[in-house]
């Protein structure tokens, strides 16, 4: 598998095929030398066959027949160590280049933004993953293959046919010629239907993974029968777009073996007579026979191995697209930060791309390190757009997020991502045991892992399941309730103990005895002497932030109030509103 660096060098925007195959030049030129000497042997057995039914028809002494027998013995013994040879070594390339595309549009999708997710399923995106990349690897390793064998076969099988009867030759392959004609119209059909098909497949992978993310509220409201429908839908136009892509390679083995075949035909009528009259010997005619059979094959190969390369260059779009697509966040800082000092928001605006209205207007806040902020408002506020902005998951404008006084587009992006953890409302949790979900690449001993269950009330929990710490969630953490999620996304937030830890609504799910638990635990952790953290909070339920140093009180996307608790229940009709609405206004601050 090609190093970063060497993948980087690896330009296969332009000719894909020809770029991997020199980039693999050993392999390739290997497998070559062993496909020519297979070939090479391959056309050795109709000729000593041949050789021994003259040689039987003449009486020849045994020893000459045994020795022609012993030829064709060691000629397919040796046809089969190359044959392993070149399998080998081009099954070992073609994956490898697999590989390589795998590693490429996985790190693509990395590096893109969310606005890019939201505009691409997942299922199509995973299409690229499978079905697109291997319909590749099937171009560049065996439909390239096919090719040259074809190739190959075609320089030695007619030469040799040409050295028993010139004449014989120029007869049996008459029809030769008009091949490539129509091989040309089939190829330009079948690079149109193959588009159509990969693009129909990609609806279909996008449709089957929604239905199955979301099946619990397609039962919950009996949508089954609706969706079953949809689905068929879907999967009849991919099934029309594999027919018409079956339709046209349906011509390709008539138009490669109709010029082949109809040789066998032209033989018999003008070699028999040629037999009979003594002008050329039986074992000759049989010989002769077989290497017409033997050029089906490479006329057959040629439509196998265009229909690979079509479908893989039809793929490889859809893949280039992909690797095309330039991310909206560029990684061009260059500024590095040892800690987080302060967090600095100056007259921020942003609007969605298709939006009517600015999303933030003219919002300005600073934070220092050690304290905690409280951002509050009503639904559509632009609560959760501000972090996403603060984490850099969209552009913010030029000179408008700061940390430690550095703009945050001149910050490295690794360095920025280092400082902060972030805790979203619903919570990713990952296929896998509890310990791995909660550690992730770190290296942290299961007793500190055991710390962090603590602090977020879940021990007993995790304990009273079947393989306690070793437990796989399921996909998405199907197996756990919506406060379980929570609790494990917060103890990952915990342990790895950023700068700044950003809760978006990560308590939502959780009751108030156990949140009064777990929020303690976060302010102790951010309040400590040595080595204090600071907290972003968002919440809709007040009574878990009075706590809160300062509060930032957002209003259709502009700030209405920033300040401590006092100064907002005084100040802020929104903040007023919120505690009305679930009764905080007797609550006095903490």
């Amino acid at each position: 598998m090609p190093s970063p660096s060497e993948r980087h060098a690896l330009n296969i925007t332009k000719y894909p095929f020809w770029a991997y195959l020199a980039h693999h030049k050993r392999r390739t030129l290997i497998t070559l030398f062993a496909l020519l000497i297979t070939n090479s042997l391959d056309v050795l057995p109709p000729f000593l066959i041949g050789q021994a039914i003259d040689q039987t028809l003449q009486k020849k002494p045994w020893i000459e027949i045994a020795q022609t027998i012993g030829l064709m013995f060691t000629a397919i013994s040796l046809l089969a160590f190359f044959r392993y040879i070149w399998r080998i070594q081009w099954g070992g390339f073609h994956h490898r280049v697999a590989e390589d595309l795998r590693q490429r549009i996985f790190i693509k999708l990395t590096e893109l933004t969310p606005s890019f997710y939201q505009n691409n399923p997942v299922g199509r995106l995973m299409s690229l993953v499978t079905n697109d990349v291997n319909a590749f690897r099937m171009a560049v390793g065996p439909g390239v293959l096919i090719l040259f064998d074809a190739a190959f076969l075609l320089c030695l099988v007619p030469p040799i046919m040409w050295s028993y009867s010139p004449s014989w030759t120029s007869k049996c392959l008459l029809l030769m010629p008009l091949v490539p004609i129509f091989m040309a119209w089939v190829r330009r059909s079948l690079q149109r239907h193959f588009e159509t098909q990969q693009s129909h497949f990609a609806d279909l992978s996008a449709h089957a993974q929604e239905i199955v993310s979301g099946i619990r509220v397609i039962k919950s409201y009996a949508q089954e029968k609706r969706q079953t429908s949809l689905y068929n839908v879907t999967s009849h136009n991919y099934e029309n777009s594999c027919n018409s892509v079956a339709r046209v390679e349906a011509y390709f083995s008539p138009i490669m073996e109709l010029g082949v075949t109809s040789g066998c035909v032209v033989l018999l009528f003008i070699g028999g007579e040629d037999v009979i009259a003594g002008t050329i010997s039986l074992g000759s005619f049989f010989a002769f026979y077989q290497y017409i059979q033997r050029m089906v094959w490479p006329m057959t190969a040629i439509g196998i191995g265009v229909t690979f390369i079509q479908q893989g260059k039809a793929s490889f779009k859809r893949i280039l697209q992909l690797l095309e697509t330039k991310p909206d966040i560029q990684d061009h800082g260059i500024q590095t930060l040892p800690n987080f000092k302060s967090l600095e928001v100056i007259n921020l605006n942003f609007r969605f791309p298709e939006a009517e209205k600015p999303t933030l207007n003219q919002v300005s806040f600073k934070l220092q390190v050690g304290e905690v902020l409280a951002i509050v408002g009503h639904t559509g506020a632009g609560k959760s757009t501000l972090v996403d902005l603060i984490c850099r998951q969209y552009v913010a404008p030029s000179n408008t997020v700061f940390f430690n006084g550095h703009s945050i587009e001149s910050l490295d992006l690794e360095t920025l991502r280092s400082l902060i953890c972030y805790v979203p409302q619903e919570s990713f949790l990952f296929n896998r045991n509890v310990k791995d979900n909660i550690s992730l690449d770190s290296t942290a001993e299961l007793s500190t892992i055991e710390k962090m269950v603590q602090k977020v009330n879940l021990e007993q929990e995790v304990l009273s399941w079947p393989e306690g710490y070793e437990t796989i969630l399921g996909e998405r953490g199907v197996n756990l309730s919506g406060g379980q999620k929570q609790r494990l996304a917060i103890a990952r937030a915990l342990l790895r103990n950023s700068p700044l830890l950003i809760f978006d609504d990560s308590l939502s799910a959780i009751d108030t005895k156990t949140k009064s638990k777990i929020i303690q635990h976060i302010r102790n952790q951010v309040k400590n002497a040595i080595t204090p953290s600071t907290a972003i909070f968002i919440g809709h339920t007040l009574s878990d932030l009075t706590w809160a140093d300062k509060f930032l009180v957002l209003n259709d996307g502009a700030v209405e109030y920033f300040g401590n608790f006092e100064e907002v229940s005084q100040n802020s009709p929104s903040f007023q509103s919120l505690m009305q609405l679930q009764q905080l206004k007797g609550i006095d601050h903490e």
